[in-house]
């Protein structure tokens, strides 16, 4: 690089919700000890919802909550700007229990800036497009030296974090209408996929979807189910509702109020056998089916015309109708992402119910882009061909703003740990929804964009949305990312459930021949929580009155969460007896390590699909290489047995 140049410690390519969090994380463990600079095409587009108005949901709401028990920034904005909270599947178990909240998108992007303007101080937004990466070349490989602008300028750093999401030559489709660009009305990165090249990355290439949006004056809402939110709504941040929280000061906020802007109901209509009708005679019209796109998209979250196709034996799909703001006309028609023409998607939602004299205001569109396969990185984010360059959200494969936020949050705090020449943060399988994605990650190259469900995480009793504090708030301290006020909280929660346990368990009902302990009581699946409570004397302290008051500190503002908290786990202590005990098992193969440098090639003893497997993921633990696919038992035997060096050759 030329002699003048900025110098940032930390530089994110990218103002998504991945590229927010990183820049959050970045410059708070950084503090004035460093600097940070996120360089976006557009400051006023930070922390935009490109697709649906809403954070959180089955499985995404739990890595929400686990980025807000870090220390992170997205349960912050949602919180300040949600329009509908809404707690799914409450009539399950608590495992798969998760929370959603709809938002009012233009003010959570206006939160998020505001989050990082007032709380980021080393913080500099740069705007501009990077063009190109610039890494020196040394003998164990590239490291990262800087970038370059399209404008020219030159900005050096010692970690770039890229959070590109569907900018990365991104392509647009409408019917057989392409337009360059990662989103309407916005640009494309050209240059930076080249880069990426360059320095010996390889690219493949990925799809997503939107569904168009209606003008809400045009819908009948007459005949249409609607949906409300919970009364009373559960905030996603614990400290939502203090005066810590950093949405405190916000116009609309109060430590006193939540939520902070009014609710509103979403509402449901369906398609129907005209709609099918209409999409099967078109389908040589869509770009997916045409042959124009070529990558694969998400299968779990898929277009109006896979849904028809896939389930030919369905007469109708749901359609969730949601408001995209209370400032605005937009309604977000959750449930007919589509790419196929202008004029045929004026006739599908024609022919829905409600929407017969509905106003397309935008159209829906299917957007290919670039993506680094995930075999290529660490754990940590950090590629394994450039030290200091690390990737987060959808260059990793992923889909969902949540995914994205999490990875964000994540490359920030191991990028300064680089920096600061201390040990990264991995986070398990066991301890967090977060762990599990990048460990499927960085054992399983995406092939189609990757989202988070509750299904793909074995320890998913233990990874609920109302034990995250527990779970990851005394790392977020330790870090230096969660304040001293969120960890004392979370003990302070841990106090009132340890106290409410022991009085269960030292109280005796009179239920049957000898009498019961309430605690063993409150295990019985009939038995509710409030039963329990009325039964005990009011001189146990726990009783209908709420909790006492331990020394000076009060426990909780929320002792029904606390009293919710401690049944789950009277309820289902045998289960996650056995799920912790699993976990250890599991822990035991990832202490195992293996050496970066080992060469899986020279052991002949494996089969070849297994030594390809493991020469090109490269895994770091044993546990890890047992992930992999194409790895069997007798495979892990081998190389266990190589790595304790008892082969004898």
């Amino acid at each position: 690089m030329n002699d003048r140049f900025d110098f940032y410690d930390v530089l994110i390519i990218g103002g998504g919700h991945a590229g927010a969090e990183a820049a959050w994380a970045a410059s708070h463990l950084l503090g004035t000890q460093g600097k940070v600079a996120l360089v976006t095409m557009d400051p006023l587009a930070i922390g935009r919802m490109s697709c649906n108005p809403a954070i959180g949901g089955l499985a995404k709401g739990q890595i929400v909550r686990e980025i807000d028990a870090l220390g992170g920034l997205m349960a912050h904005a949602i919180d300040a700007t949600g329009i509908q909270f809404r707690m799914l599947n409450r009539s399950k178990g608590p495992a798969v229990q998760s929370p959603r909240a709809q938002a009012d998108k233009y003010r959570y992007a206006e939160a998020v800036q505001r989050l990082l303007r007032e709380n980021c101080p080393n913080l500099t937004i740069i705007t501009g497009i990077v063009d190109r990466l610039v890494a020196d070349q040394g003998s164990e490989g590239h490291g990262i030296q800087g970038v370059v602008l399209e404008s020219g300028r030159q900005i050096a750093c010692r970690c770039v974090i890229v959070t590109t999401g569907t900018f990365l030559r991104g392509l647009m489709h409408c019917g057989p209408r392409k337009t360059e660009g990662g989103r309407i009305d916005e640009q494309t990165a050209r240059g930076l996929s080249k880069s990426l090249a360059d320095l010996g990355l390889e690219l493949g290439r990925l799809k997503t979807g939107t569904p168009p949006r209606l003008a809400a004056k045009t819908i009948d809402f007459r005949n249409l189910s609607p949906q409300p939110g919970d009364d009373p709504p559960v905030p996603f941040s614990d400290l939502t509702g203090t005066a810590d929280s950093p949405i405190a000061a916000f116009p609309h906020t109060s430590p006193q109020a939540f939520p902070c802007l009014p609710q509103v109901p979403m509402h449901i209509t369906h398609t129907n056998a005209r709609v099918h009708e209409l999409i099967r005679a078109n389908l040589h019209l869509a770009p997916m089916y045409s042959g124009q796109i070529v990558s694969r998209g998400p299968r779990y979250c898929p277009s109006i015309e896979d849904k028809v196709v896939r389930f030919a034996d369905k007469e109708s799909h749901q359609i969730f109708l949601e408001p995209e703001s209370l400032a605005t006309n937009e309604i977000y028609c959750n449930g007919i992402s589509t790419s196929l023409p202008a004029e045929i998607q004026e006739q599908i939602v024609h022919r829905i119910a409600g929407l017969e004299h509905a106003q397309i205001l935008k159209y829906g569109y299917a957007v290919e882009y670039d993506f680094v396969p995930t075999h290529q990185i660490f754990a940590t984010l950090e590629t394994r061909r450039v030290a200091g360059l690390f990737l987060a959200g959808q260059i990793n494969g992923t889909s969902g703003y949540e995914e994205a936020a999490g990875q964000g949050l994540l490359a920030g705090i191991n990028a300064v740990r680089k920096i600061q020449c201390r040990s990264p943060i991995v986070l398990r399988r066991d301890q967090a929804y977060l762990g599990v994605m990048i460990d499927d990650l960085i054992t399983k190259t995406p092939t189609e964009p990757y989202r988070m469900f509750t299904s793909r995480a074995e320890f998913r009793l233990m990874l609920r949305s109302d034990n995250t504090d527990q779970r990851l708030t005394p790392l977020g301290f330790e870090i230096g990312l969660a304040t001293p006020t969120r960890h004392d909280r979370m003990q302070a929660k841990l106090a009132a459930m340890a106290e409410i346990t022991g009085v269960l368990k030292a109280t005796k009902l009179p239920i049957g021949a000898s009498g019961t302990t309430a605690y063993d009581y409150l295990r019985r699946p009939e038995v509710t929580v409030s039963a329990v409570r009325e039964l005990l004397p009011q001189t146990a302290g726990v009783g209908s009155r709420g909790l006492r008051v331990l020394g000076s500190v009060k426990p909780t503002e929320n002792s029904d969460a606390v009293w919710g908290q401690v049944e789950i786990e009277a309820k289902y202590s045998g289960y996650i007896v056995r799920e912790l005990a699993a976990a250890q098992r599991m822990r035991e193969l990832e202490d195992k390590t293996i050496p970066t440098n080992f060469d899986f090639s020279s052991l002949q003893e494996l089969r070849k699909e297994a030594r390809q497997a493991l020469e090109k993921f490269r895994p770091t633990t044993v546990g890890q290489a047992s992930r992999l696919e194409g790895i069997t038992p007798n495979d892990l035997t081998v190389l266990l047995i190589y790595l304790r060096g008892k082969h004898k050759g």
